[in-house]
């Protein structure tokens, strides 16, 4: 429906063609509009002589009968100054036949009285002829035409400026030239507006305020230039104007017409002198502008009504710029129904509307009273009530047919909520595809994927999420979860590369695990194998919760390192158990059995960061900047309660896509910085990520840390190490000597701040890098904000 209220409006704009009620409508604006001109007071200078139908027909018909409207004339133009108009019904016969037959019979024969007939018709038509073309005299004619007698001159105005084609569309009437329209009827005055003549008619619809100007023009020429008008035409054209009577301008508009004010009703007509034909003929004085119509015809009082409101001035006309305004303002409320008006309620609409409305109708009286401009605005007023109601109508039908949609998604999410509780993830996908796209069912497309992950089912959970996408794009962090997840499943494809064989994460099931329990833990299944030993999922009977169950076997070392190992292993949970952060796993327990010790933390989904270290499987840059960022803020943390983790590496950061989650593990060989034995040391940790002052041996600081995380970040962006070496010598002088390639020229497509944060992060001299992995943490932040602003807000970061 909006769209056709759409195309519907753009053909009412284009259209120009208008119903006539829609004029209706306008000519009951500019009545009420005529009411805010002043009315006329006292008796206006016209006077109209009312002659019987009889002697006027008699008149019409047979020319050089007319004694009485002859005397009339006569006695109007020589005992005032006053300019006469003649309203006929059709043209004067100027009785050429019976001169013809009556000059026939003279020359046929002796006979005096033929003779002086023929005499008598050439006197009359002589003394008639010279009182219907004196220059005071305009004969009006509302069936016919009359003749200019030659061309009326044209002045330039700002439609001459343009080209041709557009000022013809914007202004249609021509002057026709005197060639063009034959020989005249009658020595008569005209002037000729629009494509050929303009005939001097007057439209005889009763009340009416649109009047052609012919007869007027020419009676207001008369009027204005005096006697010389018969030799000397004083009158101009201005297309975009209207006519110059010499100094007084009649404007027009492009249809060749004016509003009279004093022509709308009663209230505002003058007071007209009216007379009969005997009082006439009596008369010593008349009034400045007399018309002599036919008893009755009620086009002579419009017509003196709008000669009046031309002689104060009280007119208004269509400006030629309408054309193109008038469309505009069709267009304007056609945007307005389609676009705003379905979201706002129907009062609130209506009040537009009728703000709309009354603006419109306050700019059109504003401009016709100050300008004399009218602009005709029913059909726009008209557009807005009926698009309105069609719009209204649009948005119940709408809201009834969304509200089934609604109570239909409602009952197809409380299915799928329950098919997700139950395992069933299949059945809710097929059930919520049959959904909206609604934001409730699109949220539960987002909750089934990640039920998925949950699962382990990163394949089908991209296919969820892609399915998401497909049905809004942009959707929260989608477009980054599949970029995450894709990762995921590539590194799933290429278990092994860039690990160690024990680092390899491997599934067992429980008949392959040969300790059932480890303390009152009950041991699952197994996770995987660090450097220390191998970590299953286990599970705590007392609370129910799932644990990650760090071992170490004493049997794989010499019984001379048994101690120190021990050592080490209960010290990261002593360290870790001093540390409680969203993003460092929790330590809840400590134990030790014969032959292995065994710690007992936070079981984390997801997998270690080094399944994405690889140039094939990388993460969105826009993830790896966020989990940096958080890394950093949690060593912050642990820095604050003097531990220096020194072996910051991917294989030792948890992560899981959905939901969000990141958490640094391995706190085993973390020294207490209040500790006395942190001021030695033996090379501790993974020498791939290790500061320069951790391979001289020296003591180290929260920067190691910070160089660490510099070469993780930069690993995780572009898939390679920013020093590599053949052995742990050539390694060793690469970190502490070598110079790195920026991050930049091995992945072109990464923002600045990825090159300008890894350099700061790896300088070999301790003071030269950021002073604390809060500082970078603050960094990353602000170069997520810049760089990342729309993944950010997507993924709730912002």
């Amino acid at each position: 429906m909006r769209g056709w209220v759409f195309v519907l409006g753009v053909f009412i704009a284009l259209l120009p063609w208008q119903p006539g009620w829609m004029h209706a409508i306008d000519r009951g604006l500019f009545t009420a509009t005529s009411y805010l001109v002043d009315a006329p007071k006292g008796a206006s200078r016209i006077g109209l002589v009312e002659v019987p139908p009889e002697i006027f027909g008699h008149w019409q018909a047979d020319l050089y009968e007319g004694g009485k409207l002859a005397a009339l004339l006569s006695n109007v133009l020589h005992s005032s100054d006053a300019t006469v108009g003649i309203l006929l019904e059709a043209p004067l016969d100027n009785g050429s036949t019976q001169i013809d037959a009556a000059l026939d019979r003279l020359a046929s024969g002796n006979n005096k009285a033929a003779a002086q007939e023929a005499a008598e018709i050439i006197e009359r038509k002589r003394l008639l002829l010279d009182l219907l073309g004196n220059s005071r005299v305009v004969i009006g004619v509302e069936q016919g035409s009359a003749v200019l007698p030659r061309p009326v001159s044209e002045i330039d105005g700002v439609l001459a400026k343009l080209p041709e084609g557009a000022a013809d569309w914007l202004w249609p009437m021509h002057l026709a030239p005197a060639a063009e329209l034959g020989s005249a009827v009658l020595p008569q005055r005209g002037v000729f507006i629009g494509r050929g003549a303009l005939h001097p008619a007057i439209a005889r619809e009763q009340g009416t305020q649109s009047l052609q100007v012919s007869f007027l023009a020419d009676f207001l020429a008369a009027t204005t230039v005096g006697e010389h008008a018969r030799t000397q035409w004083d009158l101009a054209w201005q297309r975009d104007r209207g006519l110059l009577l010499g100094e007084r301008l009649l404007p027009l508009s492009p249809r060749g017409d004016f509003l009279a004010f004093n022509a709308t009703s009663a209230r505002m007509r003058p007071l007209i002198n009216r007379m009969s034909l005997e009082e006439g003929l009596a008369r010593g004085a008349f009034p400045n502008y007399v018309l002599i119509a036919v008893a009755g015809d009620p086009v002579a009082p419009q017509v003196a009504a709008a000669l009046y409101s031309a002689l104060h001035g009280h007119i208004a006309a269509t400006p030629w710029w309408q054309s193109f305004t008038a469309p505009i303002i069709t267009l304007m409320i056609t945007l307005l129904l389609v676009f705003a008006l379905p979201r706002v309620s129907a009062f609130s609409g209506a009040m537009t509307c009728a703000v709309f409305g009354l603006l419109l109708l306050l700019s059109q009286t504003i401009l016709v009273i100050t300008k004399g401009w009218w602009l005709p605005i029913a059909e726009q007023l008209v557009w807005t009530a009926l698009g309105l109601c069609l719009i209204r109508l649009w948005v119940n039908y709408h809201g009834r047919w969304q509200l089934l949609i609604q109570r239909a998604d409602e009952a197809c999410i409380e299915r799928a909520d329950g098919l997700i509780e139950v395992g069933d993830l299949q059945q809710a996908r097929t059930l919520l595809d049959e959904c909206s796209a609604s934001q409730a069912v699109l949220q539960k497309y987002y909750d089934l994927g990640n039920a998925h992950v949950a699962r382990r089912q990163y394949r089908t959970a991209i296919d969820v999420y892609q399915a998401l996408a497909n049905r809004k794009k942009n959707f929260r962090d989608t477009e980054q979860k599949i970029g995450a997840l894709e990762a995921m499943v590539a590194t799933t494809n290429n278990v092994g590369v860039g690990q160690s064989e024990v680092e390899a994460t491997m599934v067992l099931s429980r008949a392959h695990i040969d300790r059932p329990v480890l303390g009152r833990y009950e041991i699952h299944e197994e996770l995987g194998r660090g450097a220390m030993g191998i970590v299953y999922l286990g599970f705590d009977p007392r609370i129910a919760r799932y644990v990650a169950i760090k071992t170490l076997n004493y049997g794989q070392f010499q019984p001379r390192e048994l101690d120190n190992i021990k050592t080490r292993f209960f010290r990261e949970a002593e360290a870790a158990g001093r540390l409680t952060h969203p993003n460092i796993v929790s330590v809840y327990d400590v134990g030790e059995e014969r032959d292995l010790a065994f710690i007992a933390m936070d079981y984390v989904e997801g997998k270690a960061l080094n399944a994405f270290i690889d140039p094939n499987c990388l993460l969105p840059v826009f993830e790896v900047y966020r989990i940096i960022a958080d890394v950093a803020t949690a060593l912050e943390y642990a820095h604050a309660s003097n531990i220096v983790h020194r072996d910051i590496k991917p294989g030792n950061i948890i992560y899981n896509p959905s939901p969000y989650q990141v958490k640094v593990t391995d706190f085993g060989i973390a020294r207490l910085m209040d500790d006395s034995k942190t001021s030695t040391g033996e090379i501790l940790g993974s020498p791939l990520y290790m500061s320069p002052e951790q391979l001289k041996g020296r003591k180290v600081d929260p920067t190691a840390d910070v160089f660490s995380l510099g070469v993780t970040f930069y690993q995780l962006l572009c898939g390679y190490l920013p020093f590599s070496g053949d052995n742990l010598a050539s390694l060793t002088y690469e970190i502490i000597h070598g110079k790195h390639r920026s991050v930049r020229t091995l992945r072109r497509d990464l923002p600045s701040s990825a090159a300008r944060i890894t350099n700061q992060c790896l300088q070999k001299e301790s003071q030269d890098r950021y002073e604390s992995a809060g500082e970078l943490a603050l960094v990353l932040k602000k170069a997520i904000r810049r760089d990342f602003a729309s993944e950010a807000r997507k993924a709730g970061y912002l």
